[in-house]
């Protein structure tokens, strides 16, 4: 009963694919899986890469990011084993953001389907994410919590939250 409530509340939650998004909120996320896509082919270190983003996020999201991916499965007992913005261990290929909600004090939803896969197969379902985006105080929109919406729906933060807190 408790997954479909769930699954229940985060289908109310996912923006109209026609409502327009703020052309901040559009750069935003297409800077981030410009970034993404280019990450994908080069493969250089993760955390200094990430680093590089950190304009992108509010800072208690990036600080989460840059510590789960600093674990070492080897040292930790435990380490981010998917792709944060994908929600898959496969290549990322592109995004298009589908629509937004109504921006309730200074915070809005984006719609954001996700291509991804193994190269060459290119023809996978989009992965369904749900970015919440916060507009600081200097009016940019900030990516301060992602809902991932295929399979059995959950959120980033609680997820690392959890992850970097537990004992191997």
């Amino acid at each position: 009963m408790l997954p479909l409530l769930a699954t229940s509340l985060i289908a109310v939650a996912v923006p109209a694919a026609d409502r327009a998004c703020p052309k901040g909120v559009i750069d935003q996320l297409d800077g981030l899986y410009h970034w993404q896509v280019q990450r994908m082919d080069q493969r250089g270190d993760a955390v200094k890469s990430l680093a590089t983003q950190r304009q992108r996020f509010t800072p208690s999201l990036f600080e989460l990011l840059m510590e789960a991916r600093q674990l070492i499965p080897s040292r930790d007992g435990r380490y981010l084993d998917f792709d944060v913005f994908s929600n898959t261990q496969v290549m990322t290929f592109g995004a298009t953001v589908t629509g937004c909600s109504a921006e309730i004090e200074n915070s809005i939803q984006a719609a954001v389907d996700v291509q991804a896969g193994l190269r060459g197969r290119t023809g996978e379902p989009p992965r369904k994410l749900l970015y919440e985006l916060n507009r600081d105080s200097t009016g940019s929109w900030r990516i301060n919590e992602i809902t991932y919406l295929n399979e059995r729906g959950f959120q980033l933060k609680p997820f690392l939250q959890k992850l970097i807190k537990s004992m191997p």
